[in-house]
């Protein structure tokens, strides 16, 4: 029997995390989510409770009692922009939270495997090589979201040795579903197009640099790849590090075109100076070659339906505003 538990569950990820968890998950399996925040609705069969990884005390309280078999570490400030105009807190909710799970862990849960969602923020500069990156690439991060990221990998690959707690690490790139925020860029677009649909703004979408290119995913792959991991831990490496992503970089210009074909509206397009954010990377991709050959995940989910999926979540929160 696996006892999952589930950082940031609430979260935007976290929510298609559980979702996939216990559909792959078998009867007697427990399935966990932990967070700040509380989920709108849980899928059947899993529990949520309402910690903060800040607090040692009831976070060790909690992993004492539930002893899980299994963490995928989710929680964190995701959003780089975020990141960027709070470095403190990135850094004390991304690493003295990791600091508190991992103690936990590895106190009471001896034996669990531990998945940490870093991300393919991590190879910052190393992109400039122009091609898709495999995680042989050695990490030259950027920003305090990428730094954190990293750092937290250094300090489990420490924590963790000799504690008998078995570490992956998940390096996922960009990824878009329903129930992602606007401060990342394609539900920024949907949500645009929302509005401009319901009348409630002028028809002029705004918009920053058209030009970079970076590797997307349907967050419904995204979690499948982690459902599967943790399915599969026993046949998985201590110390394992994978890229989760497609290979394929698009351009921001090309992903609002095919938002556009989804609009019942036209509009027009206005680059906004506040939107124009500095990036020294013209291009992010990632080889997820390791992670075919360990456990056969490839991108399934159809690129179209995901963009209409977004757009559709997008509508429904316009109009129940």
């Amino acid at each position: 029997m696996k006892r999952i538990l589930v950082t940031g569950a609430a979260g935007f990820v976290g929510r298609h995390a559980v979702a996939a968890l216990a559909a792959a998950a078998d009867p007697s399996d427990r399935i966990v989510g932990i967070g700040r925040g509380s989920p709108d609705a849980l899928p059947a069969g899993v529990s949520f409770r309402q910690i903060d990884l800040l607090d040692g005390a009831a976070l060790s309280t909690f992993v004492e009692a539930y002893r899980p078999t299994d963490v995928l570490h989710l929680a964190a400030m995701a959003s780089v922009q975020q990141s960027a105009d709070a470095p403190t807190e990135t850094w004390r909710v991304n690493l003295v939270g990791l600091l508190n799970l991992a103690e936990a862990v590895t106190r009471s849960a001896g034996g669990a495997r531990f998945v940490f969602v870093s991300s393919g923020e991590v190879y910052g500069r190393a992109f400039l090589a122009g091609h898709a990156l495999s995680e042989a690439v050695a990490p030259l991060p950027l920003g305090a979201y990428a730094r954190s990221k990293w750092f937290g990998e250094q300090i489990l690959l420490d924590v963790l040795r000799n504690s008998g707690v078995r570490l992956v690490i998940l390096r996922p790139f960009n990824h878009i579903g329903p129930g992602q925020d606007e401060r990342f860029v394609v539900p920024s677009f949907a949500g645009q197009i929302a509005r401009i649909e319901a009348g409630l703004v002028p028809p002029v979408l705004e918009v920053g640099n058209l030009a970079a290119c970076r590797d997307f995913l349907p967050v419904g792959d995204v979690v499948r790849a982690y459902a599967t991991l943790i399915a599969r831990a026993e046949e998985i490496a201590d110390g394992s590090v994978f890229n989760v992503a497609s290979g394929r970089p698009r351009s921001i210009e090309s992903v609002l075109a095919d938002l556009r074909g989804h609009a019942t509206t036209s509009f027009a397009v206005r680059i906004a100076a506040d939107r124009m954010r500095p990036s020294e990377i013209p291009v992010a991709a990632g080889d997820a070659s390791r992670l075919t050959a360990a456990i056969g995940w490839v991108p399934s989910e159809d690129w179209d339906a995901a963009l209409a999926g977004v757009l559709a979540d997008a509508r429904a929160r316009v109009s129940g505003a």
